[in-house]
Parts: structure tokens; C-alpha cells; sequence
């Protein structure tokens, strides 16, 4: 017992003999400056590769510069883009030279070449699961079979579909496939998707599909995402440019949105060909509802350009640094043989069909005006569409009907399938002077119907009818003059406000299709656009493109001021 004591004893006075030792010393010893610790890094950054499509429009073999079939003659010449087997080489160049990569479209897959005219949907899904996409939007194209058929496409993908403001409450097949975002585990990152809430104007969504604003929705969704942890987030859309644009400016927490619908090309290269028709840079940068930047990219369409943006992240999900551009796809890129053959074999049951020449063209007719005024191809389908019932007063489409131009030289089937892809019935409607007034004020103020208040999305091509506005007067009050076809004389009268007029046009414009019309106009069918203008080049043999002045803008132009793309219109251009 006592050794325990004298043991315990010992250690307790070591310990307190150690402690006064240590505090003297640090209390009286000379100050050392020992060397700072490693700091903690305030700041991680994180890199990702961005690969985008947007508005191929089913061109899976290589186009011309007019976006129709190329020729043999034009291959030779080094003269054909795009197609599926050029795609798969630059998207897997561009994927092995990165750690981190997405590939993303932005929608309008469907629709537009005899891929789509033939298979349907089937090639569709084929495409996009080949490539690997990893993840989609929807775009108002994808209706065009009717959601069933969107449901069956959806079915088959191996990538999420997302598409944040449509309502599917009432569309179960549909329901299943769409959600608002998917989450990338892997790179702890978000993708949100958005569709034009015009959908259902423009497109066959049909009575149990609804689509919301996607401004607040998105933010909505980037909200909920942040609040559990999800900082880096990007949107794919099928908006358009003008659109995105402005929903980049009232939300916040997007670092990216990579867009779609409007066919726009962003570009800096100025030695791309189709550089002036750039609508912006590459990418586009926007002050978000927040005041930091915020980047939209969009590559053009038919598949003639592939979007490229390196962008690196911080802790917080903002972009700190990004480089990319368009990727031209000519034929310096080579097509992989394994997806050349499998073209080739889809293309043998229309081949022959598509490819007999039914006339010439004289020179180049021109789509890319079609959404600013009169242009050349407008006027030979509107023509043709008047010719084939002389009885009616005038013709008129869409202009964003007219998808693509057509070259100089030989004019086959697929060529006029391509410019016209939608298998739109012609038909025939009645309105007075004054309807035919106000939808001209409508459509020039580039804003919404008069009437219904429904959004016009699209410019119009006609035949039979002369006008001119003033696009620097006031809205609604813009037409200075209308003249019409009378069909017994062929001479052109002023119109009349209280007269019935017989209008040719598509069952699409008829039933209120992009706005043009306030409500849908009972018709009588005539027969098929296409046809009819099928048939209009065979009895010619050789047409000859012009313009004659019956759509004329008489105010003074300005260069600051851009034409509108493709189902985008001006909305703020002397708006009231």
C-alpha cells in the first residue's frame, strides 16, 4: 500500500513540474515565427465540355448550303455539311479530348427531310441514342405526329427528356417520360428543360397538353435545386434566342442556357459562311436578375454546325472562364463508315423515289429573307398556290412554313419535299377586306393578334395581294395600302373593306396556326402545298427567282436593327 502511494505520489509531481516548466517557457521564452500553415482554398474550380445541337430537323445524310439533299456534283465541289456520320466523328473528337463532357439538344429533331416523311419517328430515336446524347429538350416539332407519337419516340431514348414548363396532368403516356430537370450525380450538376409556352399555337400538342411561362418556372426549379445543393446548373431550350434572352435577364443561379426554335447563329469567326447572318457572339453573355453573368449559346440549325463551350466552374456554380464557337461541320471532318452505311441503308427505300428531277432553277431562290419581307421562294409557293384555283382572289402562308431554299440547277421531289415538309393541305377560306386589313396590321407589328391576343409568330408570304406598311408608325396602325387580285380581270384593285374575299392558304394558318388568324375559318380543301407546287415547277421546266415589290416596308431602314428569325419576332420594336 505504501509503494502504491509513493508511486502516484511521483507521477502527479512529474506532471506538475512539467506544467511549470512549459508555461515559464512560453510565458518569458523570445518570440519564433514558425511557418505559416497551408491555406485553405476559398475557391475549387471544376471544368465541363458542352457539346450542343439544336434544330436538326431529321437532316441525318449531309446537306447543301440551301439545307436540301446534297448532289454528287456538290460533294465533289467540297460543298456539303452536317449529316448523322460527321456528327459522331466531331462529337467523339470532342469527347475524348475532355474529362468532363455533356452533349445536349435543344430540340426540333423531328420534321423536315423524307427521313422523317418516310420513317416517322423511328429514325429519330434512333439518332439520338446512337450518338449518346445525355440529355434533351422538347421542341414544338416533336408534336407534329401528335403527342402519342412523341410518347413512343420518348420511349425508345436512352437519355432523360426534360421540359420544366409543360403540364402533363392530363396526358399519362407523356407524363412518364418528361421531367423538369435530371441531376448529373457525377458532376453534381443540373439541367433544367424549357419549351416556348407558343407550343400550343404552333404545333399539333393537342387539347390535354398545356404549357407555362418559363420564366418563373425555371426559377422555380433553380431555386429548389440549390436549396438541396445542386449549384451548378445549366438549361437546354427550345425558346428561342430573343426569349432566352430575356429569361436569362429575370432569373438567376443559371450558369448556362443552350438554346433552340429560332435557328439563330452566335458566332465571333467572322470567316464562317454564314457569318452575317450571326445574330450575336458566342456566346451571348447576360446580366442575370442578380447582376452576374450569365451565358446563352445556339448553334444554327440542320445540324451544318456543332456548339463547342469549355466552361469552368466555381464553388458556387458561376462561370469564372469559357472559350468555344460554333463547329463548322464540312468536309474537312470525315464521316464514320459504320454511320455512313447505316444512312445509306435508311435512305434505299425513298432513294430513287425522291431523287427524279421534275425542273431547273435559273438561279438561287432564297429562304433566310422569308421572315423580313417579300423573298424569292415565298413568292414561287404562294404563286403556285394561286395558280392551281384562278377563281381565288390571292394566296398566303406562313412564312416559317418555307424551311429551307433552293439552289441553282436541277430541282428534284426531295428538294421540294425539304423547302415544304409538313404535308399541309391547301385549302381555301373567305374573308372580308377588313379581316384581311387586320391581319396585315397584326402580322407587320411583329406582336400578337389584335384580336385574339394570341402571339403572332411567324411573318407571311402572298400572292395576289400588294401592301405597304410603315414598321416606324405606331402598332396596329401600320398598313398604309392594300391591294387585291380580282380573278376575272387579273388587274389589281384597291381593297374593300365590307367585300368577301377567297383567300387560299394552309389548314395550318386556317386553324389559327401562329397567330396570324384571331379564330379558326371554316375551309374548303383544295389539295397539298407541296403537290401543287410540285406541279407548278413541271409545267415551267425552268423557273426563274424575282421579287416585285408586293410587300414593302416604307420606312426608313435602319442597320442597327435586325431582322427577326425564325418563329421570332420583334416583340419589343416600337412596342407600345
Amino acid at each position: 500500500m505504501e509503494k502504491t502511494f509513493f508511486w502516484l505520489t511521483l507521477v502527479l509531481n512529474i506532471i506538475f513540474f512539467s506544467f511549470l516548466t512549459t508555461s515559464f517557457y512560453l510565458l518569458f521564452s523570445p518570440k519564433v515565427s514558425l511557418p505559416p500553415l497551408p491555406p485553405i482554398l476559398e475557391e475549387e474550380f471544376w471544368n465541363l465540355t458542352i457539346i450542343h445541337t439544336n434544330d436538326v430537323h431529321s437532316r441525318y445524310d449531309q446537306i447543301n448550303s440551301a439545307a436540301t439533299d446534297c448532289t454528287k456534283e456538290q460533294f465533289e465541289a467540297g460543298n456539303c455539311y452536317g449529316g448523322t456520320a460527321r456528327h459522331k466523328t466531331l462529337i467523339d473528337r470532342l469527347r475524348n479530348k475532355s474529362n468532363n463532357s455533356l452533349l445536349l439538344d435543344g430540340g426540333d429533331q423531328f420534321q423536315g427531310s423524307m427521313f422523317f416523311t418516310y420513317y416517322g419517328v423511328k429514325i429519330n430515336s434512333k439518332v439520338l441514342n446512337l450518338l449518346g446524347y445525355n440529355a434533351t429538350a422538347i421542341g414544338n416539332h416533336e408534336f407534329d405526329k401528335g403527342p402519342d407519337s412523341l410518347a413512343a419516340h420518348h420511349s425508345r431514348l436512352t437519355m432523360p427528356i426534360v421540359c420544366a414548363n409543360i403540364n402533363t396532368t392530363l396526358n399519362h403516356s407523356l407524363r412518364k417520360y418528361i421531367k423538369p430537370y435530371h441531376i448529373f450525380k457525377e458532376y453534381d450538376l443540373a439541367v433544367i428543360g424549357y419549351i416556348t409556352n407558343t407550343t400550343g399555337g404552333i404545333s399539333n400538342a393537342g387539347p390535354t397538353l398545356s404549357f407555362y411561362d418559363p420564366i418563373p418556372t425555371v426559377q422555380y426549379y433553380v431555386n429548389k435545386l440549390r436549396a438541396n445543393g445542386i449549384k451548378r446548373i445549366l438549361t437546354i431550350s427550345h425558346n428561342g434566342y430573343g426569349p432566352d434572352k430575356e429569361l436569362a435577364a429575370k432569373t438567376y443561379g443559371v450558369a448556362v442556357h443552350i438554346g433552340g426554335h429560332s435557328h439563330t447563329l452566335l458566332a465571333n469567326d467572322t470567316t464562317l459562311p454564314d457569318y452575317d447572318h450571326a445574330l450575336g457572339p458566342y456566346p451571348t453573355v447576360v446580366r442575370n436578375a442578380l447582376g452576374e453573368d450569365t451565358l446563352i449559346v445556339q448553334a444554327f440549325w440542320s445540324g451544318k454546325y456543332i456548339g463547342h463551350l469549355d466552361v469552368t466552374f466555381d464553388m458556387k456554380g458561376r462561370v469564372v472562364n469559357y472559350t468555344g464557337g460554333p463547329i463548322l461541320v464540312d468536309q474537312s471532318i470525315p464521316q464514320d463508315p459504320g454511320v455512313l452505311e447505316l444512312v445509306k441503308k435508311w435512305r434505299e427505300p425513298f432513294d430513287k423515289y425522291v431523287k427524279i428531277v421534275i425542273g431547273k432553277a435559273k438561279d438561287d431562290f432564297n429562304q433566310l429573307n422569308c421572315q423580313r419581307g417579300e423573298c424569292t421562294m415565298g413568292n414561287l409557293i404562294t404563286d403556285a398556290m394561286l395558280e392551281s384555283r384562278n377563281n381565288s382572289h390571292a394566296a398566303l402562308m406562313n412564312a416559317g412554313g418555307i424551311r429551307a431554299s433552293l439552289l441553282k440547277g436541277n430541282i428534284t421531289r426531295e428538294n421540294v419535299i425539304t423547302v415544304l415538309p409538313f404535308e399541309n393541305s391547301l385549302v381555301e377560306i373567305e374573308m372580308t377586306g377588313q379581316n384581311i386589313t387586320d391581319m396585315l396590321e397584326g402580322v407587320v407589328s411583329r406582336w400578337e393578334n389584335k384580336l385574339s391576343r394570341k402571339k403572332i409568330t411567324s411573318f407571311i408570304q402572298v400572292s395576289g395581294i400588294r401592301f405597304t406598311y410603315d414598321s416606324s408608325r405606331m402598332m396596329y396602325d401600320r398598313v398604309l395600302e392594300v391591294k387585291i387580285r380580282n380573278p376575272k380581270t387579273r388587274k389589281f384593285e384597291s381593297i374593300n373593306l365590307s367585300e368577301p374575299y377567297k383567300i387560299l392558304t394552309n389548314d395550318f394558318i386556317s386553324n389559327t396556326g401562329d397567330g396570324i388568324l384571331p379564330y379558326p375559318i371554316e375551309y374548303i380543301p383544295i389539295g397539298n402545298e407541296e403537290v401543287e407546287v410540285e406541279h407548278y415547277i413541271k409545267s415551267r421546266c425552268m423557273i426563274k427567282p424575282y421579287l416585285d415589290g408586293r410587300i414593302e416596308d416604307k420606312s426608313i431602314k435602319h442597320e442597327d436593327i435586325k431582322p427577326i428569325n425564325i418563329h421570332e419576332p420583334i416583340h419589343f420594336r416600337y412596342q407600345l
